[in-house]
């Protein structure tokens, strides 16, 4: 993917540190696929909870139902 030069517009090629056109100087552009750790521990917690929350709630209705069970008898 072609970059441009932020002082004169030229259209530079990938990992240009220098425009040159007018030798401004280029930064390199950030990587856009590439996965961060916070990216990574908050796609681990997301799919922690949508595991655990349906466990935790199967768990509760049967104590309630054996709780109710054992009041009854």
């Amino acid at each position: 993917m072609p970059i441009w030069c932020p002082e004169c517009n030229a259209m530079l090629a990938d990992g240009t540190e220098e425009c040159p056109r007018c030798g401004a100087h280029i930064g390199a552009p950030e990587p856009e696929n590439e996965f961060r750790g916070s990216d990574i521990a908050w796609f681990s917690a997301y799919t922690i909870a949508i595991i655990l929350i349906p466990i935790i709630v199967g768990v509760g209705i049967a104590l309630l139902c054996l709780f109710l069970f054992f009041i009854q008898n």
